[in-house]
């Protein structure tokens, strides 16, 4: 499971070391897209093909589907980890994502995000104060 937070920083050429411990789980092939809020996520190609067979039971006619769909797999990216364990994000996810330099790289149970760290550290702080009242709402707990 892809869970913990790490920092790490991109290098001039816009690739990054990820944790052994992800880039064990996320296999010699994986797939970059937008994140849903404001990071990149990166699923191993298992997890990726699962989407995939969801999205394909998803209704196309309805707008915001497509829109969904479009965007998410528009954006998708094949990836794979050099030799020292560096993959090249590309610069329309990293701009998407806000990515310059400094990184936090999250777990999210099947996938992982890429997130600028400042804007994680708000993220956090404030889903952080709203915890309680999102445990409330949250169903199966």
């Amino acid at each position: 499971m892809l869970v913990g937070t790490y920092e790490h920083k991109f290098d001039n050429k816009g690739r990054i070391v990820l944790p052994s411990k992800f880039r064990d789980e996320l296999g010699d092939n994986s797939v970059a897209t937008v994140g849903i809020d404001q990071c990149v996520s990166v699923y191993p190609e298992e997890k990726w093909q699962d989407l995939l067979k969801r999205f394909q039971q998803m209704s196309f006619s309805k707008g915001r589907t497509r829109d969904f769909l479009r965007v998410l797999l528009a954006t998708a990216h094949e990836i794979q980890f050099d030799g020292s364990g560096r993959v090249l994000i590309p610069v329309n996810l990293r701009q998407h994502a806000k990515l310059d330099q400094e990184v936090s790289v999250i777990g999210v149970g099947d996938h992982i995000e890429l997130w600028d760290t400042e804007s994680w550290n708000i993220y956090l702080e404030n889903v952080r104060k709203d915890l309680p009242d999102i445990a409330e709402e949250v169903e199966g707990l």
